[in-house]
């Protein structure tokens, strides 16, 4: 369910200009999410249920509809079956709208005349769960970016001839920032140390914190501004590290990868009314749990990730002054 439930929303928020809420279940004893779409005189709400607790999803979906929004409402609900659906197929009680999709033959068995304009959604969910997981088109920056990284890598293990831990002057050939050269006019260090590593585990952490948190800025804030982003927050992580820590000789991602987390925080502070606190909290988890990684273990540039964050996150604010899709 949390899958169908993930890329479902994805469609509605990215296609058809659904926002987010998140409310706390009591039955669940966790937040659980409801999309809505603003119209004129109404809100559509949509909720992803299981069929077992249908009944429980629509009140608890309504009793915090009812105190949230400012006008009235209709609610959807997306019923989940994955046997033989014991439901009312025709919800005689007529207090809300649903389609009931079956898990184990992905199709939809019922949708009443309210819901039907999700059937779009679900066979563009069926088409894409029918292609291949890897979706270049979709997220070009980021896989683009992750190449690149991996490309310029194996460079580095070729010369240094060891896979797992490069030496620091190999590093230091390719384009480290070592602050004594820069100082001699090699300004580009300050942007190719951004994609260099120093071992295999570090390549690894931060293209897979790239893959994660890389796709989602680059689908709300788009290729272009997503690029201007990521360097200029390598570039400022960078120049802070060359500020802060004059000795250190330092390499890696991760100054970009936190300025795209700051991008991010941008984002939910700006859209909290519409995704919830949970999504700044997340990502204030993240950048926490990152912080103690860098504070208990060597080597590890944090001046170039608070540089990266703040870069991120002033670069952001500026790029959406400009209304974000």
């Amino acid at each position: 369910m949390k899958n169908f439930e993930k890329v479902f929303f994805n469609i509605l928020t990215r296609e058809l200009k659904f926002y987010m809420k998140n409310y706390y279940s009591n039955y669940h004893k966790e937040d659980k999410w409801v999309g809505i779409l603003n119209l004129d005189n109404t809100y559509v709400a949509v909720a992803v249920t299981l069929d077992k607790e249908e009944e429980i999803t629509y009140k608890e979906v309504r009793d915090y509809l009812q105190y949230t929004l400012d006008k009235p409402f209709i609610i959807n609900l997306i019923v989940l079956n994955e046997g033989e659906y014991l439901g009312d197929y025709y919800n005689s009680s007529g207090y809300y709208n649903k389609l009931v999709f079956s898990l184990s033959e992905r199709k939809v068995i019922y949708c009443s005349e309210g819901s039907k304009a999700f059937l779009q959604v679900i066979d563009y969910m069926n088409k894409v769960d029918t292609k291949k997981k890897f979706n270049f088109k979709e997220y070009k920056v980021t896989y683009s970016l992750i190449i690149i990284n991996v490309l310029i890598y194996l460079v580095e293990v070729f010369l240094s001839r060891n896979i797992l831990d490069i030496d620091i002057y190999t590093l230091v050939l390719m384009g480290a920032k070592f602050n004594v050269l820069i100082d001699h006019g090699e300004i580009y260090r300050l942007l190719t140390a951004a994609f260099l590593h120093g071992g295999i585990m570090h390549i690894l952490f931060n293209m897979g914190a790239l893959n994660i948190i890389g796709k989602e800025v680059e689908v709300i804030y788009g290729a272009k501004k997503y690029l201007i982003i990521y360097f200029l927050s390598a570039f400022g992580g960078n120049i802070f590290s060359y500020l802060m820590s004059p000795e250190s000789i330092s390499v890696g991602a991760s100054g970009a990868i936190f300025g795209l987390l700051g991008a991010m925080i941008v984002f939910g502070l700006k859209e909290r009314d519409k995704i919830g606190k949970r999504y700044a909290r997340n990502i204030i988890e993240t950048i926490a749990i990152n912080v103690v990684i860098g504070l208990t273990i060597s080597n590890i540039d944090n001046f170039a990730h608070l540089g990266g964050l703040i870069a991120g996150g002033l670069i952001s604010f500026i790029l959406s002054k400009r209304k974000i899709k």
